[in-house]
């Protein structure tokens, strides 16, 4: 073979084998196989002067890009191949989303809104990293705050709340629907503080799922011009014969209830069910009857539907006198209105029928989560909630810082039905017992029926 021949075929092989280099290199870059495994392939990512090429590389793989370093000295190497995830960064701004019934709007100009405001504007101020938005749900109908939870839990839970501010017989039916999410809390460690129908509002099925902020309880309230010196006892009340305002035919109202209870009824029997005592109710029945012999509790008030129908009878002077919510008549109050606690009766047990406000949590991110349990506890704060309660017109929660209600002319009344209450009965025993109570006080104020007859019909009603 000739020199020329020679010359050919090395520089045949030496093509040859750069295609070969060239088509592998191109055909394992398209692998998850670390180059420096290959050592000849090791020498292609190295730069001009022989060092090893210390810039990130990204590696193609199936449908994906991963970026790999060159790990430093003392650390464990990213095995070939794996993809990190990228920690998400943390939010600069928390945003808790809020819903709250109309009385607590804060856009409208009422007291309970703009209490709750001021409350919301201090935190966000003290707090930078948190953006509170609140939303107003009805409290009845078919977007009510329940029934929008209950549909959004089901199909768009993206667009529930953070918190929402209930009552304690919606926190229940919540409960019920395992629409929320146990609240982890110390806020009751100092149970000391706390006022015994708040303490109890927060649990259910032994478990914490609301964190109470305000109370409510029934009161009197009447005009002096009108009914000449202040109201006393029922006798007293009773005898004067003056138009008495409630709303009996509601199914829900408590005004029935809170007499039969204050009269020594039961509504638990031995086995923790709902119970009427027939003997009780009848003295009950007996109650409203001569109220409504004398003309204090005349048959139209059967016509009123709810607590806006009452208060406007009331203002018209149809009514000289009203049983209310302690908020209602704050929220009304004008100098002309006096209010006093309803009387107990001597075998009363405490003052019954308080209802609560909760915060309830529905996040279900839990750092969100930990963010709105802080401001549900804020709210419950003792200096905070003795703002709140007080401007918003609602019984306060805690019983050790009062600073506010020091001059308040319904101070006294506010302390002994606080420090009296006695939480409303849970939905499944108020749910038979009000109404079967409610109906049978109706059918004695429309003289339909005796009181005999009427309780027994409604203790045979629950059974």
């Amino acid at each position: 073979m000739n020199k020329n021949s020679e010359n050919k075929k090395t520089a045949s092989t030496e093509k040859h084998f750069f295609y070969f280099i060239l088509i592998l290199t191109i055909f394992l870059s398209g692998c998850s196989i670390n180059s420096e495994s290959i050592p000849f392939l090791q020498s292609l990512g190295n730069n001009s002067a022989g060092e090893k090429n210390e810039q990130p590389q990204v590696l193609a793989g199936n449908n994906a890009s991963v970026v790999q370093s060159t790990p430093e000295a003392g650390t464990a190497a990213v095995p070939a191949g794996a993809v990190t995830a990228t920690p998400e960064p943390t939010p600069s701004v928390y945003t808790i989303k809020l819903w709250v019934p109309p009385e607590f709007d804060i856009e409208q100009d009422t007291p309970a809104g703009k209490a709750l405001s001021d409350a919301i504007s201090i935190y966000m101020s003290d707090h930078p990293q948190i953006n509170i938005v609140v939303r107003v749900k009805a409290s009845n109908g078919e977007g009510s705050m329940l029934n929008t939870i209950t549909t959004a839990n089901q199909i768009a839970k993206d667009v529930l709340p953070s918190l929402a501010l209930m009552s304690r017989g919606t926190m229940e039916t919540c409960v019920l629907r395992n629409l929320l999410q146990p609240i982890e809390t110390s806020v009751f460690s100092d149970g000391d503080t706390w006022y015994n129908f708040a303490k109890q509002s927060a649990v259910v099925d032994n478990n914490t799922y609301g964190i109470p902020i305000l109370g409510d309880g029934l009161v009197i309230t009447y005009r002096k011009a009108k009914v000449g010196a202040d109201l006393g006892d029922w006798q007293d009340i009773l005898g004067r014969g003056l138009p008495i305002a409630f709303t009996p035919s509601t199914p829900n109202s408590p005004f029935g209830s809170f007499m039969y209870i204050t009269m020594g009824g039961n509504i638990l029997n031995d086995l923790g069910q709902p119970y009427l005592d027939q003997n009780k109710l009848t003295d009950t029945l007996y109650f409203f009857l001569g109220g409504s012999q004398n003309g204090s509790f005349p048959p139209s008030i059967a016509q009123l539907t709810d607590q806006n129908q009452a208060w406007q009878k009331f203002n018209d002077g149809t009514y000289s006198i009203l049983i209310t919510p302690l908020s209602s008549f704050r929220h009304y109050k004008t100098s002309e209105l006096s209010v006093r606690s309803l009387p107990l009766q001597i075998e009363a047990n405490g003052y019954p029928m308080i209802n609560t406000w909760n915060l309830v949590l529905l996040e279900d991110n839990p750092v969100i989560q930990g963010e709105a349990v802080k401001f549900a506890e804020y709210l419950s704060e003792s200096t905070v909630n003795n703002d709140l309660s007080f401007f918003a017109g609602y019984l306060p929660v805690r019983n050790n810082d009062h600073s506010n209600f020091q001059n308040d002319p319904e101070y006294d009344l506010i302390r002994m039905i606080s420090e009296n209450g006695v939480l409303i009965p849970s939905n499944e025993v108020s749910g038979k017992i009000v109404p079967a109570l409610n109906n049978a006080v109706t059918q004695i104020i429309k003289n339909q029926s005796t009181p005999e007859d009427a309780a027994k019909e409604a203790v045979n009603s629950i059974n």
